[in-house]
């Protein structure tokens, strides 16, 4: 099965370079996350993050001694060098360390480190790589792309998220965007998964960007993501939509959680996230935020209350009802200002 990828022509937006470095000054998250706060207490140190997605850059400079050598799949003899900037801006935003004087992105956890795995294939390749990250140490797995309702390959992913449940690993995945998607897609719908939803610098969810639904477990900002982009035109900041850059920060704080509390199994963290979150307007779990805007220092500082029952096995944690079976046949980056839309071939 081999991935092909196109842009969908929606032009990202250029920020123009002033006196200040344009990259750290867009970042209107470290504030609104209290991360300068939550970096006290965890900067997610010893943590190892598998980003699959379609590669990451390692020669970045916000990534500088960051990414640990990875692996593509299928292994085409590429390397996981990443020809579209999507997978190394998912790595920045969860394990950016800046550069110069105050210049470039602070990952949501800058002292991380993330195992890429290139994704050069469908649904199986997706699942070969989870399995691959796993085995090397990966402790949270960050999948910022997604399958069509209307395929039939959802056994290949939940394989792979299967693997990655019995072996302690929090996974976090982009819920999908709009118009592109009219539902949360696999594998963030998948039991297990924390299905990640995008909002803006107000803490709003934005329908323009984000899909709705009920697997929907948090929100994180997704709207006006400035860092500093590899595109075929060069590295230039950039700024962009999409629940890809959602799910890259709730995965950082999700490896912010597993240095500090390394004894936590995976959904202890889990319970940790979605009990300490911002809760939406009216209170409750709703399908636009899910259990609420993710809150970085709250979860580091706050205990939860107790579980009401005991994790059985392999199952969904959000109510019942809330996974759809669906497959992946047709994969896409979600990211709505450049989608990078895959269709499976025959073998």
């Amino acid at each position: 099965m081999l991935l092909s990828l196109a842009a969908n022509g929606m032009a990202a937006v250029m920020v123009a370079t002033g006196v200040a470095d344009p990259v750290r000054r867009g970042e209107y998250w470290l504030a609104q996350l209290h991360l300068e706060q939550a970096w006290q207490y965890s900067e997610g140190a010893g943590v190892v993050v598998g980003v699959i997605d379609t590669g990451v850059n390692s020669d970045h400079p916000d990534l500088a001694g960051a990414v640990l050598p990875g692996r593509a799949f299928p292994d085409l003899g590429s390397g996981t060098h990443d020809d579209w900037g999507h997978g190394t801006t998912v790595a920045v935003l969860i394990a950016g360390r800046g550069h110069g004087q105050s210049a470039g992105t602070l990952g949501v956890a800058p002292k991380t480190v993330i195992l890429p795995a290139k994704l050069a294939g469908g649904a199986q390749s997706a699942d070969d790589a989870i399995h691959w990250v796993v085995d090397h140490g990966a402790k949270v797995v960050n999948l910022s792309l997604g399958g069509d309702a209307r395929t039939d390959s959802e056994q290949a992913y939940d394989d792979g998220l299967r693997y990655a449940a019995e072996h302690d690993v929090v996974v976090v995945a982009a819920a999908g965007n709009r118009p592109h998607d009219a539902a949360v897609v696999s594998p963030a719908n998948r039991p297990g998964v924390i299905a990640v939803s995008a909002v803006d610098a107000s803490g709003t969810f934005r329908d323009d960007i984000s899909v709705q639904g009920p697997e929907v477990a948090l929100a994180a900002p997704g709207a006006d993501i400035t860092t500093l982009a590899d595109t075929p035109q060069g590295r230039v900041p950039r700024q962009e939509n999409g629940t890809s850059f959602a799910a890259a920060i709730v995965s950082g704080t999700v490896a912010l959680l597993r240095a500090k509390y390394p004894q936590l199994d995976a959904t202890a963290v889990t319970r940790r996230l979605t009990s300490t979150a911002r809760r939406p307007a009216g209170g409750g779990r709703d399908s636009r935020y899910g259990f609420g805007v993710v809150d970085p220092l709250a979860a580091l500082t706050t205990d939860p209350e107790p579980p009401a029952s005991p994790r059985t096995g392999w199952s969904p944690w959000w109510p019942a009802g809330g996974a759809v079976v669906i497959g992946g046949g047709v994969l896409c980056w979600w990211t709505s200002s450049r989608s990078r839309r895959a269709t499976r071939g025959k073998r």
